[in-house]
Order: structure tokens, then sequence, then C-alpha cells
């Protein structure tokens, strides 16, 4: 019997395995420019050509013609040229079919080829798929063209018989940013990436089988690859040669070439996640809790973290713990860790410094009764990620304020302490009936504070229990949230935590906007506090673009509402899961039901708006908030 198992090169066809939904997502989803990440030898080149071969037959070839396209050693924008006439060469035949002449193609630069192609493809009622393998490449080009990746941008994003799909590992990341004045990045449309995953356990098992190995080797070869699909193709096949498992798992453990793969793949890892692994490599099954109490992190950002780790195949979840996805890369990962590193952090993972974390301190904050400035302490409202929030009275006008109070243990943070203040000088420059007002910054004996209007009403999920049948006055509040955020976004701030507890509705049915605590203001001097790759809100209600650390514009708070105006409408969140991985997966990747499958009441339009305002490009979302505000108004009557 022929070793029917492929280790090393591209498979296609009855040789590919798995990826049902994601090569039917590419073809008949919505989404015409897609970025497949994934790690080395984890399949990126086999599904390009997966879907060449599928649109080159069948139902899809009267519907798209296709181009592999594989940017490998491009380097400059004449190297892409090159390697992009060499991809038309080699489907020269199906090319031809519609016009396209090589000769001709010659005498254009780059952009007049992919233009050709487009047209090409148009005067033949075809989409144009372009698979661009390798496309790391992109990044010398921006480096020696940077002119040229705006207008490369421009004609991959145009028009509707175009689907780009690129193919890269995390390194694409930065292209995120762009070193040209006055153009978007890149990567804007393309991100947020859709992860290659590992394989399932039932397409792992169908592929063993191939093999016709015994149960008790099928587990094993589960156990130690953990469905990663070279190490299962690599393991079936040295297996199939030798017949001695034990010993084909102990050489692939310390092979330099898998080591090479994990060296490679690890050096893009963003610093945090390489210390969520060593934290791992040395703890046992940890909690999300247990990662919390070692990083100075929010919950959402280590959330952010496990889930892109998780999707790129370095850690696996179950149940509610995490730990290292598979024996060879643990293997790897004991064996280097004193060179990956530093001892400061070897001696901060080890299993005795887990287990303890220094409470926060509490002693220094105010306490009922007690005064703070010229404010009567009355009682404790409640707490936050930064602060804690007071039912207080300024005694000098004799009215209630809500003083919120920055942590004692973050009072020496600087970064913390500017965020704080942050959102106080945010706040400040709004005079809007739907924003709570504040009155004063303050500090006293260390103590900083921010006084603000004391809100008497109820938070909106508490609201819309007494209010769920009354559709008029839903929308009036939506109506409202809208414009208390439209009247932030042109004053140049974003709120960044929009969501249900954010928001309150008083008892003359006034919306008040509270928390600007993690706002960002677009002014040049604030950009750098809080960072692409910092994951700040609360993840339920998180943009795409925010849980994949990436930066945001005001669109965030569109997408944010979208969450809170669903919930308002329905009872229920759009994007929900059993762990909070799972929450972030469905953010990322899952289609929502329409509202009305929750209530077949509501009126179409109201499902068109919120639709439109939770999609998960931002560039098809409403592009203001005053967009979104005028067409709530319009189904108001």
């Amino acid at each position: 019997m022929k070793n029917p198992f492929i280790a090393g090169n591209w498979v296609r066809g009855n040789d590919f395995f798995g990826r049902d939904e994601l090569v039917n997502e590419i073809l008949n989803g919505n989404r015409d420019y897609l970025w497949i990440a994934g790690t080395r030898r984890f399949g990126k080149t086999s599904l390009l050509k997966q879907l060449e071969f599928l649109t080159s037959e069948g139902e899809y070839a009267d519907r798209f013609i296709s181009l592999f396209w594989d940017m490998q050693g491009s380097q400059n924008l004449s190297g892409l040229k090159e390697s992009l006439l060499e991809s038309v060469e080699d489907a020269e035949e199906r090319f031809e079919d519609i016009g396209v002449k090589i000769e001709e193609l010659e005498e254009m630069d780059v952009f007049g080829i992919l233009r050709q192609l487009r047209r090409k493809a148009r005067e033949h009622n075809l989409k144009l798929l372009l698979l661009c393998d390798e496309a790391e490449e992109l990044i010398n080009i921006e480096k020696n063209n940077p002119e040229a990746l705006p207008k490369l941008r421009r004609i991959l994003q145009r028009g509707e018989n175009i689907k780009t799909v690129l193919t890269a590992t995390k390194r694409l990341s930065l292209l995120e940013t762009s070193t040209v004045p006055e153009t978007s990045p890149f990567l804007y449309g393309f991100v947020p990436p859709i992860y290659l995953t590992r394989l399932t356990d039932e397409q792992s098992r169908r592929l063993i089988a191939l093999g016709k190995f015994d149960q008790a080797t099928e587990d094993e070869i589960i156990e130690k690859a953990n469905n990663h699909p070279y190490l299962t193709q690599l393991i079936c096949r040295r297996h199939f040669e030798t017949a001695d498992l034990h010993k084909v798992i102990e050489e692939i453990s310390v092979d330099d070439m898998i080591g090479h793969f994990f060296s490679v793949d690890f050096q893009y890892l963003e610093p945090q996640e390489r210390e969520i692994l060593l934290h791992l490599l040395q703890n046992e099954n940890l909690t999300l809790g247990d990662l919390q109490k070692q990083f100075d992190e929010s919950p959402d950002q280590i959330v952010r973290l496990l889930y892109e780790l998780t999707q790129l195949g370095f850690v696996n979840q179950e149940g509610k713990r995490y730990h290292i996805s598979n024996y060879f890369f643990r293997k790897w990962l004991e064996r280097e860790k004193e060179k990956l590193f530093t001892e400061s952090s070897l001696r901060r993972a080890e299993p005795s410094v887990a287990s303890s974390a220094p409470p926060r301190t509490t002693s220094a904050l105010p306490e009922e009764g007690g005064t703070l400035g010229h404010h009567e302490i009355l009682k404790k409202l409640g707490a936050g990620g930064m602060g804690i929030v007071y039912q207080g009275r300024d005694t000098h006008l004799n009215r209630l304020v809500a003083l919120k109070v920055l942590l004692p243990d973050l009072m020496t943070d600087p970064e913390f302490k500017e965020r704080f203040l942050l959102e106080a000088r945010a706040a400040s420059t709004m005079n809007h009936p739907n924003i709570a007002t504040i009155y004063q910054i303050g500090e006293e004996n260390g103590i900083h504070f921010i006084s603000m209007e004391f809100v008497e009403g109820k938070l909106l999920k508490v609201w819309r229990k007494d209010n769920r049948l009354d559709l008029k006055a839903q929308i009036d509040v939506a109506i409202q949230a809208a414009a208390g955020l439209e009247h932030a976004h042109k004053k140049g701030v974003i709120h960044r935590d929009v969501k249900s507890d954010n928001i309150m509705v008083t008892a003359e049915g006034t919306v008040k906007i509270m928390d600007f605590g993690l706002a960002k203001t677009l002014a040049r001097a604030d950009l750098n506090l809080t960072k692409p790759g910092t994951t700040l809100g609360t993840l339920a209600y998180m943009s795409p673009e925010q849980a994949s650390g990436l930066d945001t514009d005001s669109r965030a708070d569109i997408f944010s509402l979208g969450i809170v105006l669903y919930e308002l409408f329905t009872g229920h969140l759009p994007f929900t899961g059993d762990f909070e991985l799972s929450v972030l997966y469905a953010i990322m990747n899952e289609e929502p039901k329409l509202m009305r499958e929750h209530n077949p009441d509501l009126p179409v339009e109201l499902d068109d708006i919120v639709k439109c305002a939770i999609q998960k490009d931002k560039e098809k979302r409403h592009q203001s908030m005053a967009d979104l505000a005028a067409d709530l108004r319009k189904v108001s009557g």
C-alpha cells in the first residue's frame, strides 16, 4: 500500500482535509477582502490551492475565475509585477478563455495588469478571485515603495467583481499602520483576520484513518499533535513507514526543522502572549483568573491574547482552563525557555508565585461620613477597573454629586493616572443633555477624584424591563444615546466602552451617558496613551477592531451602540458564548440572528439599522453617529 500521507507539500482535491466552513465562508460569504492568518505549516498554501481547484470546475467555475499569486521574493514593485505575470502564465489557458493576452500584460505595470484582469473577468460576468500567498512580502513592498500600497489596496478592494484573499502569518499585522501621510493602512478592510485554526477531532480522525492504524495509535496521534494539520500528517507518514510510533514522536520532538518553525512563529507574538505561554508552561491548566493575577492587564485584554493564541494553535481551552496546545510545542518551549525568557520572567512564572497576588490597597479610600475636598461622602455606589464611585454632597453648592476616585494602588502609575485624568478632560469639554456633566477635577492628600453630575435614574437594562413593550420609548432612548455620542464625536472624543451599564435613563426619560474612563481623544498629545494592541472596553460590546487590539475610531462606538440597541429592542445580546473566548469568536466570526427572530413585531427598517451598525467591517457600518441617529429618527416618525 502506498503511503497516503503528504507532509511538507501543499495538497488539494481529495488530499485536502477539513476547512469546509472556512471555504464556504470565503466563496459564499459577504466579505470580498480577507486576511487568513495562520502559523507556519498550518496549511495556508493548501487552502488557496483548494480554492483554486474548486473554482476551476463545477458550480464555482460559473462565478469565479481564480488566480493563485505567490508573492514570495517580490521585494519591490518590479518583483511584484514579475510574480504576478508568472502566476497568470501558470493559469494561461484559463485566462486566455476570457481574452487575456500575456504579451499585452507584459507592457503594463502591476496595477494595470490587475485592472485588466478585473476588466476581462467583468466582461465575462465572472468575479476575479485573487489568492495571494506569502502576503508578508507586502511588508518589503511598503519599505521599498511605500506609495504603492495605498494604490494596491484600492485596486484589491474596489468593485463588485473582485474578491481578494491574503494568507500570511501574524507578521502581516505590521501593515496595520501606514507610513504614507493621509492614507489608510493597507490592512484596513482585511482586518480582523480569519484564523486558520487546528483541524477538528473528526477531521483529524478521517485523515489518520487513511493509514488504517489501530484505535490506540489513532488516539495517541490525536493526543500528541492535538489536531495540528502538519504534525498530524508528519507523524502518520513516518509511522506508516516505520511502525514505531514512540520512536517517531521522540524524533519529531527534537527535529531542528520543527523547532525552526516554532521559533519563527514565536518571535512574531506580542510580549504579553509570550509571557502567557511561559506561565502555561510552568503551571498546568490555569484559569483566566489565575492569569489575570500575574499580568497588569484588564480581563478583556487577557481574553484577547488568549483568543489569538488559541486561534493560532499555541493554546488549547478545556472548560475554563488553558494549557499549551500540543506535545511538540511544549517540548520545544521547555528546551528553549532559558533562551526565550529573561530570568525575571522565569521567576514570575514559577508555580509558587502564581498562587499568590497582593490584593489592591483600599486603606486610603474615603469612608462614608468622611470628606473629600468640599464634598461629604454619603455612600459607595460601585467600583470599576480604575476607580470607585461614591455618592457625595457638594457642601458649597448643597447638591448631590457622584465622586469617582482613582484606586490608591494606581496613583503611582503614570499611565493609569493619566487615563483617569483623560476621562475628566474628555468629558469636561462636552456640554450635552445626554452626557453626565463634569463639575470638578480634584486632588486631596494624594487622592485624585472627579466630581460629576449625580444621575437619579435606572440603568438601561433595568429601564428596559419596565418598558419592554413600549417600542416608541425605546426608540426615543436610542435616539438620545446616539445624539449624546454624536456630540462627543464632534468634540473629538471616542467613548470606547459604550454598554448598557454605562447608560442611565432618568424618571423623565432623559438618557445620560456615563463613564468616559476609556475615552480616546483625537488630540495628537493623547494618541500614545491607548496604543493599538491594547484592548479596552467590555467584551460583549466590543467592536471587532477593539477585540483585535487594533486602533479605533468613532465607528467602534457605533458598533458598541448597535449591540446596546440590539439588547434594548430584543432583550438579548447578539454575540454570546459559554466562555470568554467563545464570545470573542462570535464577535469576530459569527453573524447574529436578526432582531425580528427574537421579536417579530419590530419594524424591518429598525432591524436593518441595527444590522448595519454591527457590521464587522467598519467600512460597511454607518460612517458617523449622526448617520445612525438620522436613521433612527426616520423610524420614530
